[in-house]
């Protein structure tokens, strides 16, 4: 191989960047591999938001019933907001939910493992609930969210509630957002299937790191770029370049030199997939059809970080389609590599603090009494 086309090979010991000069390329498509082993080494840490909807205990039953019998490192927080102004079903109270949810993670988890938080949202509704949770995330530093797609005050099961909508817009971590009602639909107890949109950018990196995060032994991880109608053929020079760095990955991971932090997850099974667009078919649209012929249980996508330099939130609209286009669940990573000074001007900002300003001073909190020891 020449020196040019050794000096463009984007082997993750290299620390491959993508060339400058070319102006199709991210100028960041790259995370540095102390990063990304760093991300992998880190311990699992859930924050559950549960409301007594199908789809929010759907995933608190995959927390407790996969995530937390096969990681003994994985640690779960599951949070509830109640308002014991209205009447609610005995079944969506706050004590009946807080005894489900105690006996659920003291029969899959040492007390150590999980905690719950029970929080009064009194006449809070939409944005107000979503800085309620926000502001708790803040706290707890979880690396996923999980959340069901609609609440149990959405009878039309929209697909989004106000709360939802806001929580992928300004969470600082990932977010899985689960649209199953029903847990035997979920990867428990059987292999699961993840697919990976991706472009050579960060965010979508990050996407394929939180895929890897979430696999066990055996799971697929499809990565799935979707090209243009018109590059049917013949690849261009950005989707070459894209599936090198992925071959580049892959053999990190499953190859016989594979070290480290990769080599943990060099069981999983890995596919690039370079899937061009139909006529009139949008890019979400083709990543859902993809998603559906592999049966995957998780669509992954990256937020779009290179957007808040423009001052936009890091939740575009591709990503907003993809979620609306499918009926699977979705996992939406978070990946900022911004200044300090892009960060306190459009992230810091981008939820007004003027919600802040007329939330009550405190909240009521319940919290399980568990030995600490």
């Amino acid at each position: 191989m020449s020196d040019e086309g050794k000096r463009r090979m984007p082997s993750c010991s290299l620390g491959w960047r993508p060339d400058h000069a070319d102006e199709y390329l991210a100028v960041r498509g790259w995370i540095d591999i102390p990063i990304c082993e760093g991300v992998l080494a880190e311990p699992l840490k859930f924050l559950c938001c549960v409301d007594g909807s199908k789809p929010s205990l759907t995933a608190l039953d995959w927390l407790c019933d996969d995530v937390l019998q096969r990681d003994r490192q994985a640690f779960v927080e599951v949070l509830h907001l109640y308002d014991e102004s209205k009447d609610v079903p005995l079944a969506r109270r706050k004590d009946t939910l807080y005894d489900n949810c105690q006996n659920k993670l003291a029969s899959s988890a040492s007390s150590k493992r999980y905690n719950l938080a029970w929080k009064d949202r009194k006449g809070m509704t939409g944005v107000d609930v979503a800085d309620m949770i926000l502001d708790h995330a803040v706290e707890t530093q979880p690396s996923f969210m999980c959340v069901g797609i609609y609440g149990v005050e959405d009878t039309r099961k929209q697909t989004f509630t106000n709360h939802v909508l806001e929580m992928l817009r300004f969470a600082r971590s990932s977010v899985i957002v689960f649209k199953d009602e029903d847990s035997k639909l979920l990867p428990i107890r059987r292999k699961a299937v993840f697919a990976v949109s991706v472009s050579l950018n960060q965010a979508s990196t990050k996407a394929f790191l939180d895929a890897l995060k979430l696999s066990k032994p055996g799971d697929e991880i499809h990565v799935v770029y979707i090209k243009s109608y018109m590059e049917d053929t013949d690849d261009s020079d950005y989707t070459t370049q894209l599936k090198e760095k992925y071959a580049s990955f892959f053999g990190d991971i499953k190859g016989d030199a594979a070290s480290g932090v990769f080599k943990n997850f060099n069981s999983r099974d890995l596919t690039f997939a370079a899937v061009p667009k139909q006529k009139h078919q949008t890019i979400p649209q083709a990543m859902v059809q993809y998603a559906d012929e592999v049966d995957a249980d998780f669509i992954v996508i990256g937020t779009n970080s290179l957007r808040v330099e423009r001052g936009k939130p890091v939740l575009g609209t591709v990503s907003l389609q993809i979620m609306q286009e499918t009926a699977r669940n979705v996992l939406v990573s978070f990946w900022l590599d911004i200044s300090p000074k892009l960060f306190g001007d459009h992230v810091k900002t981008s939820r007004p603090p003027s919600r802040s300003s007329i939330r009550p001073p405190s909240h009521s909190s319940v919290n399980s009494s568990k030995d600490k020891a």
